[in-house]
């Protein structure tokens, strides 16, 4: 698959994918080359007063289900006060849409957002998350162009994924080009309306344009999937006293 996408990359672009694919490989042979050395003897163990406390092997079960906290703009919600949980259930999309919006608390609700922020991410394709994990790179870097090509370039091998657009959007947003983040936001919110990333993004963006009105609807729009995402509850407290009862 891979050969097919460097023709549609930048040649700036494909020397970073190649770097990344040279970095993967070696780290690949260096695994291989440690499974093939003989096992060190082991050590014997400790006895007395002074010997350390045993501690039960790590499992799959206590890693985090995402390693960076979210940066800091509109798209992305807030962390809570609240435990990473791994999504270990085979919950629809639906049903953990019906429990974020059931949860009474941002505790309860932080593993629901989680595991749909999860499933934003994910492509169904190796490429598109090579691509895609080179786009965050960029964007944590600052270098908003390189995130640009890596993105669009996504978007051609997989036009339906809304989470390719709501990066780009975000990219978009990060440049003040507010006029091509909503073009983006509005494409990502048609393959998937309920993306709160997106629309936490949009009601950002119409307050900065000084249209709280449309800003509180979409507000309300966000509340009414996600009720315990502490940025909308205090944008709608503080947006409602000059907005409600006006035509929207």
């Amino acid at each position: 698959m891979l050969f097919r996408v460097r023709s549609l990359l930048r040649p700036s672009v494909r020397a970073g994918l190649a770097a990344l694919l040279i970095a993967a490989l070696a780290g690949a042979g260096g695994r291989a080359a440690a499974q093939d050395a003989p096992p060190a003897p082991p050590l014997a163990p400790q006895i007395g007063p002074d010997a350390p406390a045993e501690r039960a092997p790590a499992t799959p079960d206590d890693l985090p289900l995402l390693e960076e906290a979210p940066s800091a703009n509109p798209f992305v919600p807030g962390p809570p006060d609240a435990p990473v949980v791994v999504d270990r259930h085979d919950n629809s999309l639906d049903d953990l849409f019906a429990r974020l919006a059931a949860a009474k608390s941002a505790r309860e609700a932080h593993p629901f957002e989680q595991r749909i922020l999860k499933r934003f991410l994910d492509s169904g394709s190796a490429t598109v998350d090579l691509l895609m994990g080179a786009a965050h790179g960029a964007i944590a870097g600052e270098r908003y162009g390189e995130a640009l090509d890596l993105l669009d370039n996504v978007i051609v091998l997989k036009p339906d994924f809304a989470e390719a657009y709501n990066k780009r959007a975000t990219v978009h947003f990060l440049l003040d080009d507010y006029g091509r983040s909503l073009e983006d936001i509005e494409r990502t919110l048609a393959l998937e309306p309920r993306h709160f990333g997106a629309l936490s993004g949009l009601a950002g963006i119409l307050r900065r344009l000084d249209q709280p009105e449309k800003a509180y609807a979409i507000y309300s729009r966000l509340h009414a999937i996600h009720p315990n995402l502490e940025d909308a509850v205090k944008a709608i407290e503080k947006l409602a006293p000059d907005v409600e009862g006006r035509p929207i």
